[in-house]
């Protein structure tokens, strides 16, 4: 069936991005912690001007954390979960859906630490590598259109943006 999801398509071994410190690896159950602090790493800032106190905004960070979670789940229930390393160390996350012409990267988050580095460069290039090595013809993901700074870094490896307004699809061909 196109579109479909197959598990064969998406060892995470075929994903490799060139520097041989970072590599990429399924989620597991223990990712867990990890995976909340990485949501509270990436999300955290957004609501510093809110000047909330430390446990109200523990709860509201939590609150997201879920939210999202039950979200992607609902909204894409054959998505993988990918961890990223550095020199062995988690450092981000992929959600990543595999199809047999299309994958599409739902989200991808670093922790602050590990930005500016080329480490989400590297996976995002080694995903596309993976897709064209299955014979996919694209890969795409939505980002907000306020998010200028992940729009610019986006078309710098060869997105396009193909439509959307609040939320901005954007499209890269992959040459087979």
């Amino acid at each position: 069936m196109p579109g479909a999801t197959t598990d064969k398509m998406i060892a995470p071994g075929q994903i490799v991005p060139r520097d041989p410190a970072t590599r990429v690896r399924l989620a597991a159950p223990a990712d867990e912690p990890f995976l909340r602090d990485l949501h509270r790493s990436s999300r955290g800032a957004d609501f510093a001007a809110a000047d909330l106190p430390p446990a109200t905004l523990d709860m509201l960070l939590e609150q997201q954390y879920r939210a999202q979670a039950l979200g992607y789940a609902a909204q894409f229930p054959d998505a993988r979960s990918l961890i990223i390393l550095h020199r062995d160390e988690p450092v981000g996350r992929v959600l990543l859906v595999v199809g047999e012409r299309r994958w599409h990267l739902i989200d991808i988050a670093l922790l602050s630490s590990a930005r500016g580095q080329g480490i989400g460069s590297a996976t995002i290039e080694a995903i596309a590598r993976a897709a064209t090595d299955t014979d996919a013809r694209e890969l795409t993901l939505s980002v907000l259109f306020s998010n200028a700074a992940a729009r610019r870094l986006y078309v710098r490896l060869g997105f396009t943006e193909t439509g959307g307004d609040v939320h901005v699809t954007m499209t890269k061909r992959l040459d087979a």
